[in-house]
């Protein structure tokens, strides 16, 4: 009997029909970069942004304030949203570099804000809380009947007393 020669290929790996027909799991994966580092990201110009939007946003605050347009308490909150907005959503580096100045420094004020308003209605009422920890007598607004009488009189016998003394020395 004759045997039948086979003919054997080098590569034994499946060949796929279409060039790009291959698996999700044979693909490589791509590792996540980290943000590519500028020159212009250093930590000082970082700092000096932040800074400008600092500065920028206390003094628009303050025109703002003094022309009376709006209450401060509304500006500063609406303030700190814009300064929280660019931080969140900036397209470049500096835009959220200079979103983080606006939202610390108007987040500032409007903290300083409210401190103030809760430190002046504190002030303005005394009364609130001095009538819930201490009783008034119901007699306080008025004296007892006879008091200011014997009161004079107590006065009359020590500046006597005082004027006989001094008549004695």
């Amino acid at each position: 009997m004759a045997t039948k020669k086979t003919k054997k290929t080098k590569n034994t790996k499946p060949k796929h029909a279409f060039r790009n027909s291959a698996t999700a799991a044979a693909l490589p994966r791509a590792r996540p970069t980290a943000r590519a580092r500028t020159e212009d990201d250093s930590f000082a110009l970082r700092a000096a942004k932040v800074a400008g939007g600092m500065v920028g946003a206390t003094i628009a605050c303050a025109i703002v304030a003094k022309q009376d347009w709006l209450p401060p308490k509304a500006l500063t909150s609406t303030t700190a949203a814009v300064g929280a907005a660019l931080a969140l959503t900036g397209h470049s580096s500096t835009l959220r570099d200079v979103g983080y100045g606006v939202m610390g420094a108007a987040g500032g004020q409007l903290g300083l804000l409210l401190i103030d308003d809760h430190q002046q209605s504190k002030q303005a009422n005394p009364q609130v809380a001095s009538t819930a920890s201490v009783k008034k007598p119901a007699n306080a607004e008025t004296l007892p009947p006879g008091a200011l009488e014997s009161a004079y009189e107590r006065a009359r016998a020590r500046l006597a007393i005082t004027r006989t003394s001094e008549a004695a020395a």
